[in-house]
């Protein structure tokens, strides 16, 4: 980049004046003015190339001196300090971009835009998800950055490409973009807001690496990332955004649980989601989101706490609106309520578990909820007794029946609710004591309100 300096001295006849053209190496007039009876000096900077100075006749007899000198833009007068060095111009395309290889850190460059260099583009990669902060300052005009992807690797920037973009209309020249990032090559371009403006200009790039895990989570149900058997706690920093839109999370529990989810960003919320794919089928379909939570305060803090039954789940994350970014950390915790029961108490009357003669005390550690709307347990008295039912819920409260099927048809008909309890209370603990005769009963467990899940504890004690 080149500073010039061209000076014309005055014309001395009055009569006389002359047209000075300063053209590119393509013939574009870059500067044209007349002269007259005044010294007239014109100072601009240029990227490296080939120039012509004309001089035109417009009347008169002209006598004229004319001085041009060039110096590297920034040696003296106003100018910005020297780049890092790097030989040759940055290209004003993506396959001649300059390259700045791998940035972690920070990478400062000063060069020109303008009349005759329309833009600068430069490369970089991140290897890992970051926040990237570029910043563009101008001495003489005003400049547009822009954040680009090249989403289809044909060189090319098409629609739907341009990140993130900052321009600025006024001094100090200064224009910004700050994007949260995934992994990927990006390309930065620089112009000037005005096509017939020209300015130097200093670049500081910006690289916070976030510390993001060693492959993205898939964005879909089959590409999720599997935790595996899970239980304790998993901490992953990762990126959702315009670039990524969801990250799934998949996790297989082996006990009844308590699962906690939690999804701090940095920069925009989000929303996180809790998935049983019931009929496994790939997809997220309707009556498949267990608990959801968005939030839309300043603490951009997401958060999902959940009683469920074994099996396997997924955790979404996703912006809380299309088109955001972000980075964001997932802190998963996985508490086991310590099952007791081999398998599911049955919804039924039919597929109840079966106690047999209840004799003495049984106790049992199960859920139901959203998931689960029902447990039943079926039990005989060899003799009258008297009966004492308790569920105390873990995070929510419960109701108990105490059912004879007196027709065995397997259906709860009216008069066949012997005894209900449900209880209101913190405690989460509901009771029935009921003198009972011989024979066969059941005993039912259902979340009081519908949709809410639990786990609990259970004794029946004749």
């Amino acid at each position: 980049m080149r500073e010039l300096v061209l000076s014309i001295g005055r014309i001395a006849n009055r009569a006389s004046s002359a047209q000075v053209t300063l053209r590119n190496a393509q013939g574009a007039v870059i500067r044209s003015f007349n002269t007259g009876r005044q010294n007239i000096t014109f100072r601009s900077e240029f990227a490296p190339g080939t120039y012509f100075i004309g001089v035109r006749r417009l009347r008169g007899e002209v006598n004229y001196r004319i001085t041009a000198a060039a110096r590297p833009a920034g040696s003296s007068g106003p100018g910005i300090p020297g780049g890092p060095g790097i030989p040759g111009e940055p290209g004003d395309r993506l396959d001649t971009a300059r390259s700045i290889g791998v940035l972690a850190g920070t990478y400062t460059d000063s060069e020109f835009v303008g009349t005759t260099d329309p833009a600068d583009i430069y490369r970089f990669t991140l290897n890992d998800v970051a926040n990237l902060q570029a910043r563009v300052t101008g001495t003489a005009a005003n400049t547009r950055v822009e954040l680009i992807s090249d989403l289809n690797s044909n060189g090319l920037i098409d629609s739907g490409e341009v990140i993130a973009s900052g321009t600025n209309f006024g001094a100090p020249f200064l224009s910004r973009v700050t994007e949260d990032l995934p992994q990927g090559t990006y390309f930065l371009r620089i112009t000037p807001t005005n096509s017939n403006n020209s300015t130097p200009y200093r670049l500081e790039l910006v690289a916070t690496p976030f510390g993001g895990l060693p492959s993205n989570p898939g964005s879909t149900i089959p590409t999720a990332f599997n935790l595996g058997a899970f239980s304790g706690t998993f901490i992953g920093k990762e990126y959702v955004g315009r670039l990524d839109e969801a990250d799934f999370y998949r996790v297989t529990l082996n006990d009844i649980s308590n699962i906690q989810a939690s999804v701090r960003a940095t920069s925009v919320n989000t929303r996180v989601q809790l998935i049983r794919d019931l009929n496994n089928n790939g997809l997220v379909d309707n009556g498949e989101i267990v608990a959801s939570d968005t939030s839309f305060s300043s603490q951009v803090l997401s958060s999902i706490n959940q009683d469920v039954p074994s099996g396997t789940y997924f955790i979404k994350v996703e912006p809380r609106s299309p088109g955001q970014s972000t980075l964001y950390e997932l802190n998963l915790v996985a508490t086991p309520f310590s099952g007791t029961l081999p398998a599911d108490p049955g919804n039924t009357l039919s597929t109840a578990r079966d106690i047999g003669v209840l004799s003495g005390t049984f106790t049992a550690r199960e859920h139901v909820g959203f998931l689960d709307s029902d447990d039943f347990y079926r039990f005989t008295l060899s003799s009258p007794a008297t009966l004492q039912f308790r569920v105390t819920g873990a995070s929510a409260n419960t109701r108990i029946q105490l059912i004879q099927d007196i027709n065995g048809n397997g259906i709860i008909d009216s008069g066949e609710t012997i005894a209900t309890d449900t209880n209101f209370s913190s405690t989460f603990l509901s009771t029935i004591t009921q003198s009972l005769a011989a024979g066969t009963y059941f005993a039912r467990v259902s979340p009081r309100d519908a949709g809410v899940s639990t786990n609990y504890s259970i004794s029946l004690v004749v």
